[in-house]
């Protein structure tokens, strides 16, 4: 039976490849007392994108960024750390196949009012196909 990725088997390997690609921990769940740099994924978008011939699912994830406050100098280092990290294919999980990993650019950038601290987010679209499709 086809199944299409889930998104917690999407999440593991984006970020596998955030922590052996960069110096940032890419966390799951945020503590208040967590110190920056680290980072954490949103899932904004899934759809469907079939082809004539396979079954294609696209997944649009913002990587956000958050580095201390101070100088942007570091906070730069980090964002181009995330996106050099994330030229390389991710690993996914057996009979799924990466169609594609496009960066989309960056989303925002601002300093947050409350902590002072900076935060990128980078846009990036996974295409995952599962399956053929046969006419019988």
């Amino acid at each position: 039976m086809l199944k299409k990725l889930s998104l917690l088997d999407l999440h593991i390997p984006i970020q596998e490849r955030i922590h052996e690609g960069t110096d940032l921990k890419c966390l799951d769940d945020i503590p208040r007392s967590e110190k920056p740099p680290f980072t954490f994924l949103e899932f904004i978008n899934s759809r469907p994108r079939n082809t004539k011939t396979m079954f294609v699912h696209e997944y649009q994830v913002h990587v956000h960024i958050i580095s201390p406050p101070g100088s942007s100098v570091p906070h730069y280092r980090n964002i181009q750390a995330v996106d050099e990290a994330l030229t390389e294919y991710i690993r996914l999980p057996e009979g799924y196949e990466l169609w594609g990993q496009v960066e989309s650019g960056l989303i925002s950038n601002y300093i947050e009012p409350q902590t002072k601290e900076h935060h990128a987010v980078l846009g990036f679209l996974f295409r995952v196909s599962y399956g053929f499709k046969v006419k019988i």
